[in-house]
C-alpha cells in the first residue's frame, strides 16, 4: 500500500512540474490583449461628431449602395474614436454624452471606412484615396465640442464648434439651431408652432445658434425651418416633447434634388 502511495505521489509530482514547465514560457493572449488604459479626465476635451454629408459619393465596394455616401472612421492623432462607420444623419457619441480625447492640438483624419474581408473579424484596409478630410483643432481640456462633417458637395470640411453649457433652470429647456443643409444660400429662421412664434433668427450656412431658453411645453410641440423672409414650412420636426433641463440642437442637413438626402430636421441631445 505505501508502494502504490508513493508511486502516485511521485506521479503527480511530475504532471504539476510538467503544467509549471509549459506555462512558464506561455503567454496569456487574453491578458496581454485586454488591458484597460484610462484616459486622465483631468487632461481631456470632449467631442461629438455629426456626420452631414449630402453626397451619393464617394462609395466603398462594401457598401455598394448608391444613395448611401461616403460611411466614415475618424481618427484622432492616428487612434481610431468611433467602432461603427458613421454613415449620413449619424452622430457618435449616439447618445447625449461626448467622446473623451486628451486636449491639445490634434490630428483629425476622416476616412472611408472601407474593409478588408478577408480577415474576420473586419478590419479597416484603406486604399489611396480613401482619406477624405485632414485637419488639426486645438480642444481645450475640460471644454466640450461638436464636429459637423458637411460642406458641399462633393468636398468633405468639418467645422468645429464649441459646445457651452450653462444649466437650464428648473422647468426650462435649451435649444439651437445647427445649419448644415448643403444649399449654401439656404439661412434659416425656426419657429415654434406650439409658441406661435419665431424663437431663433437668421442662422446662415454652416453656422450654429446661441442657446435660447424656453418653458416646457405641456404637449408636443412642433419646430418649423424657414427660410429667410418666407413664412412657409421648409422643413420640420413634428412630436418634439422636450425635457426640463436638458439642452438640444436642431439640425438642419440636406441637399436639394439628392436621392435619400433631400433636406431634412433632426433633433440632437447635447445634455
Amino acid at each position: 500500500m505505501k508502494k502504490i502511495f508513493n508511486c502516485i505521489t511521485i506521479l503527480l509530482s511530475a504532471i504539476v512540474i510538467g503544467i509549471s514547465s509549459c506555462n512558464k514560457d506561455e503567454v496569456n493572449l487574453i491578458d496581454e490583449n485586454n488591458k484597460w488604459i484610462y484616459l486622465d479626465s483631468s487632461n481631456s476635451a470632449n467631442i461629438k461628431i455629426i456626420q452631414c454629408f449630402a453626397g451619393n459619393t464617394p462609395q466603398i465596394p462594401t457598401a455598394p449602395n448608391i444613395t448611401t455616401g461616403p460611411q466614415v472612421f475618424i481618427y484622432a492623432n492616428g487612434k481610431k474614436l468611433n467602432g461603427t462607420a458613421l454613415s449620413y444623419g449619424g452622430v457618435f457619441p449616439t447618445t447625449n454624452v461626448y467622446s473623451n480625447i486628451p486636449a491639445g492640438s490634434t490630428r483629425f483624419d476622416i476616412i472611408n471606412a472601407r474593409l478588408n474581408l478577408s480577415v474576420v473579424p473586419n478590419i479597416p484596409g484603406f486604399i489611396a484615396g480613401d482619406t477624405l478630410a485632414t485637419f488639426t483643432a486645438t480642444v481645450d481640456k475640460g471644454k466640450y465640442y461638436s464636429f459637423y462633417i458637411g460642406d458641399t458637395v462633393p468636398t468633405v470640411r468639418v467645422s468645429v464648434k464649441e459646445d457651452n453649457f450653462i444649466v437650464p433652470v428648473y422647468q426650462t429647456y435649451k435649444i439651437r439651431v445647427a445649419n448644415f443643409l448643403m444649399n449654401p444660400l439656404d439661412t434659416l429662421t425656426l419657429f415654434s408652432v406650439r409658441q406661435n412664434a419665431e424663437i431663433i433668427s437668421n442662422i446662415t450656412h454652416k453656422n450654429v445658434s446661441d442657446w435660447v431658453q424656453l418653458p416646457l411645453p405641456i404637449i408636443s410641440d412642433t419646430l418649423v425651418f424657414r427660410k429667410k423672409g418666407s413664412t412657409a414650412a421648409y422643413v420640420q420636426f413634428n412630436g418634439f416633447s422636450p425635457v426640463g433641463l436638458r439642452m438640444y440642437t436642431l439640425l438642419g442637413r440636406g441637399k436639394t434634388a439628392v436621392t435619400s438626402k433631400t433636406p431634412a430636421a433632426g433633433i440632437i441631445i447635447n445634455r
